[in-house]
C-alpha cells in the first residue's frame, strides 16, 4: 500500500521536504484539564467518528498562551488539544465532543488546533506532528482514514470541509493556513488532499 502512496505524497513539496529532511513527530503529551466539561458523542462516550484539522487564525500566539485563553473561554467554544512544532499537547478528554465546529460536528469527532508557524522548517514539523495526531486518533478509535474533505464523507476533516458539508459554522480552516505558508516557503500551495497522504503515510507506520 505504501508503494502506491509515494508518488502522490511526493507530489507535495511540503510532504517531499519532510520525508527528504527525515522529519519525525514529536511524542503526544497529555496535559488534561479538569475544567472541560463531559459529554458524550453522539453513539457515547469514547466513540468519535472522525477528527477535526483546525488552525488558531493568530499570527501573534505561541501554544501556551492559545491553551490559556481556551480554559478561560470554553464556554464559547474549544478543543482537545493544541499542535506546533515542538508540541502535541491533549487538554481535553478525547473520549467525550468538544466545541470547535457547531452542531452536529461536535457531537461526532475529536478536534485540535494548530497554531501558526512562520519558518519553512517550523511549518513542515507541525504539519508532521498534526499528520502524525490524526493517524494516531484513527488508530485509537479503531477509524479507518477517509478523505472527507471533497465530499462530507469519512473520518480525516477540515474545520472547512464541516462547515460545508455539516453547517454549524462558516469557518474555512486550515485551508487558507496552508495554501499560504505552502506558497510562502515552499512556492506551492499546501492542500489538505496533501496533508491527507501525510496521514496516511502515518496511519501505515503505526
Amino acid at each position: 500500500m505504501l508503494g502506491i502512496l509515494v508518488p502522490q505524497v511526493n507530489a507535495s513539496a511540503v510532504n517531499h521536504y519532510i520525508a527528504k529532511h527525515h522529519i519525525k513527530h514529536v511524542t503526544i503529551t497529555t496535559k488534561i484539564w479538569g475544567g472541560f466539561p463531559h459529554y458524550k458523542y453522539r453513539h457515547g462516550k469514547g466513540k468519535p467518528e472522525g477528527v477535526v484539522v483546525h488552525e488558531t487564525g493568530n499570527p501573534h500566539s505561541d501554544i501556551f498562551g492559545e491553551i490559556a485563553y481556551m480554559k478561560k473561554n470554553y464556554r464559547n467554544a474549544f478543543v482537545h488539544s493544541f499542535v506546533d512544532d515542538d508540541h502535541i499537547i491533549n487538554i481535553a478528554n478525547t473520549n467525550y465532543l468538544a466545541w470547535g465546529v457547531g452542531y452536529p460536528g461536535n457531537a461526532r469527532f475529536v478536534q485540535f488546533e494548530q497554531v501558526e508557524m512562520h519558518t519553512k522548517k517550523n511549518f513542515a514539523q507541525e504539519v508532521e506532528n498534526a499528520a502524525y495526531y490524526v493517524a494516531y486518533l484513527l488508530k485509537e478509535y479503531k477509524l479507518k482514514p477517509n478523505d472527507a474533505c471533497y465530499d462530507g464523507k469519512g473520518t480525516v476533516w477540515s474545520h472547512a470541509a464541516a462547515a460545508k458539508y455539516l453547517g454549524g459554522s462558516d469557518h474555512t480552516d486550515p485551508v487558507g493556513y496552508y495554501k499560504n505558508r505552502g506558497k510562502k516557503y515552499f512556492h506551492q500551495a499546501y492542500t489538505m488532499k496533501q496533508f491527507y497522504h501525510l496521514v496516511l503515510t502515518n496511519y501505515e507506520n503505526l
